[in-house]
């Protein structure tokens, strides 16, 4: 299908010589980064010896089959996160009290060299190099098997290169061939799947904690693609609901026994040192010189709570500010938590109170990544916001604050939940805010920011009003900026109020609630019943699926591309699964482009990132594609009568930062592996002559 004219007419176009500097510094350090994995990736085995030849199961038709059921996430489940030990415990349940088979198929930059094969826990957990976390002796793995990434083909090695944190679309559709997977839980954002293809061959499931107020853009393209929804919070259902109807809420699961336990078992230990022995719980977890030591200002014998003779709980209201420090935009709310407890001193210095800021630094997490333990390189530099210097920076009493960035146990993190005061998370949007509800769930109030999750979810403390919207067109949405003397408003109310009777009967209701709403049984028993419908529906897409089609359906009554003669293109909010861009003065055959485009990307399972029509002249004649270095306008490559076909959700992407269209095609051109670089041949499009113009026009 390709021409090869054309084709080398576009390798000349796009290479070194030609293109800006940009573009070269970033593909430079695309092959840096490529090389430098390569050099890194040792080897994967077990035990010292070279892993045998995965052998395939039988090809067996499933069609209609679910029994089995596979879970896609970053990590291992013994690795730090939420979302691994969601996926642990639901894959757990799913397979002790519905009878599925569970696996886990992680994503992740390290596993694409796993080989293919069907893995125990302890099977996995031998393998090498050492960035693979060992599995804990005592772990119990039983429930679950763990899957190798199927053999690279052209398309994932070169995803595998380029974004190699995402499984793609094709791995997943070759894994439920492989292993015969009946399904796919898919846990993450709605990007963590790389599309490069049209479909899932098996129901696949989009656990999504959305951040934004409306899905739109790639996001809405990306969306599309999956059998099934399910958003973690109520508002993240109904803004999906907006694009598809085929939506559900299921929300992570909370135990406040667990971390009750985790709490009791970590505080047993800690009860047995000698400098404990005459402490309270409270002195205990917060104990400002243990866990402050990289900070020293305070003098041995301080103490940031205080027992008193008669052994009752000491009075200084403890506020918690914790969790993760990983984004530049400070999700999290940082700066704004720390301005709001600095006005809460300024305006209520009568009450005893410390603030107590615990996230450990993003290269921290690297040792739980690291089968060895090893501390993260000197270089590496941490991700987030400075903690220490936002505090110093309020100029607060050193008596009233502690900044803690250790990595500790699950019992401590749990145990300082378990005995705050107040949980401080004034985020500018949460997916669903795990924090916020493990406080509540153990009794303590919390003070958040009222939108989306948070304000779904916060019945035990006060959830405070955004002081205004902050839009991240890069990614293609607005979350909000929180109140900071709303916050600390909050504050001195909690702080106030905190032992009233009232106050009390909501921390119940609260943790009843909790309890109910947010079970483990409940969860597993609303995918059961997803699972179900996503079957349903998958079984009833099947006829209008793209790659099942083995002819090209009509483009009048199934358009497979959006079509645009503006140079400026609105935001991509259609539902055909390409963009074609054309000149006014040139006519495209629709129905030829639709054809060659299905069997491009179907037939012959072709991967597009980007394509161009060759256009001819009046005359008929093809025009060049590279535009002569003395016709070079400063803006214009190739000649600007050639259509362009892009993806949607790769066009959505990029139109965020690269509105102009031929510039979008430029950086996408620039950035992407040649090979994923199409040229029709000419045929389907033409320049006209004035007279035909007007017709067009009309025609269109």
């Amino acid at each position: 299908m390709q021409n090869s004219g054309s084709s080398s007419r576009l390798r000349r176009c796009f290479s070194p010589t030609v293109l800006t500097r940009p573009v070269v510094l970033l593909l430079l350090l695309l092959f840096v980064f490529f090389v430098s994995i390569q050099q890194t990736n040792a080897q994967w085995h077990t035990s010292g010896k070279k892993a045998a030849p995965f052998k395939a199961r039988k090809s067996e038709d499933r069609s209609g089959k679910l029994e089995n059921i596979a879970f896609v996430c970053a990590g291992f489940p013994w690795m730090y996160g939420p979302y691994q030990m969601q996926g642990d415990q639901l894959m757990k349940r799913l397979n002790e009290k519905y009878n599925f088979n569970t696996y886990w198929m992680m994503r992740g930059n390290n596993v694409h060299n796993i080989p293919p094969g069907v893995y125990t826990g302890r099977e996995i957990s031998n393998l090498t190099p050492p960035q693979v976390p060992k599995m804990p002796h005592d772990w119990d793995a039983s429930h679950l098997k763990f899957l190798g990434l199927p053999a690279r083909t052209k398309v994932t090695s070169v995803i595998a290169r380029v974004n190699g944190a995402a499984a793609s679309m094709s791995e997943v559709n070759d894994a439920s061939k492989l292993y015969g997977i009946d399904a796919f839980i898919v846990l993450g954002d709605i990007n963590v799947v790389y599309h490069d293809s049209y479909d899932f061959k098996v129901p696949t499931i989009a656990w999504v904690p959305f951040h934004y107020n409306t899905v739109r853009g790639s996001n809405k393209a990306l969306l599309k693609s999956y059998t099934y929804a399910v958003g973690l919070s109520p508002s993240t259902t109904k803004v999906i609901a907006d694009v598809r109807s085929d939506v559900a809420y299921i929300p992570h699961f909370i135990d406040a026994n667990v971390l009750e336990s985790a709490a009791e078992t970590w505080l047993k230990k800690e009860r047995r040192l000698k400098g404990n022995k005459n402490k309270s719980d409270r002195e205990i977890v917060f104990d400002a010189n243990k866990y402050d030591k990289m900070f020293k200002r305070r003098p041995s014998s301080f103490s940031a709570v205080e027992t008193s003779q008669d052994g009752d709980d000491d009075d200084v209201f403890l506020v918690l500010a914790s969790g993760t420090n990983y984004e530049g935009a400070d999700r999290k709310g940082w700066d704004v938590a720390i301005q709001a407890f600095a006005k809460f001193h300024e305006t209520h210095p009568e009450i005893k109170k410390h603030l107590w800021v615990h996230s450990f630094s993003s290269t921290q997490v690297m040792r739980d990544h690291d089968g060895n333990g090893n501390k993260a390189p000197p270089e590496l530099a941490p991700q987030g916001v400075d903690l220490r210097g936002l505090v110093q920076e309020m100029d607060l009493p050193p008596d009233i604050y502690t900044v803690d960035i250790d990595l500790h146990p699950r019992g401590r993190v749990a145990a300082m939940k378990v005995h705050a005061d107040v949980c401080l998370h004034p985020s500018k949007v949460e997916g669903f805010g795990m924090n916020v509800l493990e406080c509540q769930s153990v009794g303590t109030p919390v003070v958040t920011t009222k939108f989306r999750a948070m304000e779904d979810f916060t019945r035990n403390g006060i959830s405070v009003p955004p002081a205004q919207w902050e839009h991240l067109a890069a990614l293609g949405g607005k979350w909000v900026m929180p109140d900071v003397k709303g916050v600390a408003k909050a504050l001195a109310e909690i702080g106030k109020k905190r032992k009233t009777a009232e106050w009390k009967k909501k921390s119940k209701d609260a943790v009843e609630w909790i309890k109910e709403e947010f079970s483990l049984d409940r969860v597993a028993a609303g995918f059961d019943g997803v699972l179900k419908l996503a079957l349903e529906t998958h079984t009833n897409n099947l006829p209008f699926m793209l790659s099942k089609m083995k002819e090209a359906p009509s483009f009048a009554e199934r358009p497979i591309f959006h079509v645009t003669t503006d140079v400026h293109p609105k935001q991509a909010d259609w539902d055909e699964e390409w963009m074609l861009y054309h000149r006014p003065d040139v006519r495209v055959d629709y129905e030829m482009v639709q054809e060659m485009l299905h069997d491009l990307t179907t037939k012959e399972g072709e991967m597009v990132s980007l394509a161009f029509i060759v256009c001819k002249d009046v005359r008929g004649i093809p025009i060049e594609f590279q535009v002569e270095e003395r016709d070079y306008d400063g803006v214009h490559r190739f000649n600007t009568e050639h259509p362009i076909l892009l993806p949607t959700w790769a066009f959505a992407q990029a139109q965020q930062n690269f509105p102009y269209i031929h510039n979008t095609a430029w950086m996408l051109a620039g950035n992407s592996d040649q090979q994923f670089i199409k040229m029709f041949p000419p045929g389907a499009a033409q320049v006209m002559n004035p007279i035909e113009i007007k017709t067009y026009s009309d025609e269109l």
